[in-house]
């Protein structure tokens, strides 16, 4: 026979209980990386609007110095193509020459007839492929930088959303311990009011206070973690972190399959600028092998002599490159082991970003199952082992540790359905940031 001291002593844990975790029974495997429904919201400032996924990556992009420095070296760049592809500075020159020194004409200006006041303009003029190779090496800096631009844009993408995702944790976790948490506050004040009556043991009203106290130090542990991760997300979008978050993930559409996101690895921004380098290497190259050919220089002048009669003269100048085997032979050799260098550097991160989206595809496919089984048979089993501790105390067959056991097995399952979910979700966004562009509408190139 039910005596009424057990039936008191679990009215509050059986309701509070069953209002937890009731939305867990209709989750589906179509919403696998939302949380569990069963979390109670934490109430919001409705003059705040919510913080979701797609703001947050939007207000990331807005006044981000990491992306104003590219765009600053690459203007820069770009004006040097324009200046290296052009001739030197013509230079002006002058002076006095052949000014006697010794005998009666030392020093004179006029009783020497070599003695001149001479003034002369000379130009250099390196090769024309020269002037064009320099001015496209400049201009493929810019492009690379470019490229470096891009890929940062999709990094800030990528770890503005996975912080995100960090905050959303914590505060999904915080509020699951809240709620536990008053739970608990509520048996602990029952079963001191029944102990007081006599109908309750002392040993059961001790071990909810204990239970209970387990309890608010996960809450306290999932608040100073809540406050930990809006700091990181304020690296991205300042005091923008500490709106309130969406209750639910809006995550985009699922990636592609993996031999479309293997492709996308080929032109992803990082690749585009190694292959960017390569085309680099090559024009010096091509400089170093022009270092095996000539330049000129024309100069011309004009010499005043003081009482006699005055000369014009011009003359041209030619660099001799004979001498190649201490100087153009080892630039060249150099030249082609630093293209080398970068053939070989895009073949290595090419394997290891492969590497990187084969293991997020499959931590993506992986967590999504797991979800998947915690919805429809974890999480169920545990709602129902509450409900039969809870029948075996009240009919005198168990005891009260049972399902206080019960109850915090079914906090660290809503926990580690939670952190599945979102893993789940970190691996959708690490391999959002291999996929290409058309893939993810309004993305930055």
């Amino acid at each position: 026979m039910v005596t009424k001291r057990k039936l008191a002593l679990v009215s509050a844990l059986t309701s509070t209980i069953v209002l937890v975790s009731a939305a867990s029974q209709s989750a589906s495997r179509d919403a696998l990386l939302d949380p569990p429904h069963h979390v109670a919201e934490r109430a919001t400032d409705e003059a705040t609007p919510v913080l979701s996924l797609d703001e947050a990556v939007r207000l990331s992009f807005i006044d981000q110095p990491i992306l104003s420095g590219h765009e600053a070296v690459i203007n820069a760049n770009e004006r040097q193509a324009i200046a290296a592809a052009q001739l030197p500075d013509p230079k002006l020159s002058g002076g006095l020459k052949e000014l006697p020194v010794d005998t009666r004409e030392a020093f004179s200006l006029r009783r020497d007839n070599f003695t001149e006041f001479a003034v002369g303009l000379s130009q250099e003029f390196p090769r024309a492929d020269k002037r064009r190779l320099k001015g496209e090496r400049k201009q493929l800096d810019a492009e690379t930088e470019r490229a470096a631009l891009n890929s940062d844009r999709r990094v800030i993408r990528r770890d503005a959303s996975l912080a995100w995702l960090d905050v959303y944790e914590a505060e999904q976790g915080l509020t699951l311990a809240r709620s536990l948490s008053a739970e608990a506050a509520l048996q602990v004040q029952s079963l001191e009011k029944d102990y007081g009556n006599g109908k309750a043991s002392q040993a059961d009203w001790t071990a909810a206070k204990v239970d209970a106290g387990l309890v608010q130090d996960k809450e306290h542990d999932w608040w100073h973690r809540s406050l930990r991760m809006r700091a990181g997300l304020a690296r991205w979008i300042g005091d923008e972190a500490q709106r309130p978050l969406a209750g639910s993930l809006s995550l985009p559409p699922p990636p592609s399959a993996l031999p479309e996101l293997m492709s996308a690895v080929d032109h992803h921004p990082v690749i585009d600028g190694l292959d960017t380098q390569i085309d680099a290497s090559a024009t010096d190259i091509a400089l170093a092998q022009q270092a095996y050919k000539p330049d000129f220089s024309v100069e011309g002048y004009v010499a005043y002599r003081p009482g006699f009669s005055d000369f014009v003269g011009i003359q041209v100048s030619v660099g001799l490159p004979y001498f190649t085997k201490n100087r153009q032979d080892p630039e060249l050799s150099a030249a082609f082991e630093r293209s080398r260098s970068v053939k070989d550097r895009k073949q290595d991160l090419l394997r290891q970003m492969r590497a990187r989206v084969s293991q997020d595809y499959l931590d993506w496919h992986h967590y999504r199952e797991r979800v998947g089984e915690f919805d429809t048979a974890i999480i169920p089993n545990a709602m129902r082992r509450i409900e039969e501790a809870r029948g075996a105390y009240q009919s005198g067959r168990g005891s009260f540790d049972a399902v206080l056991l019960a109850r915090r097995s079914l906090l660290d399952i809503q926990l580690q359905r939670l952190a599945l979910a979102v893993e789940a979700a970190r691996a959708q966004v690490r391999l959002q940031y291999f996929a290409s562009p058309q893939d993810r509408p309004g993305e930055f190139p």
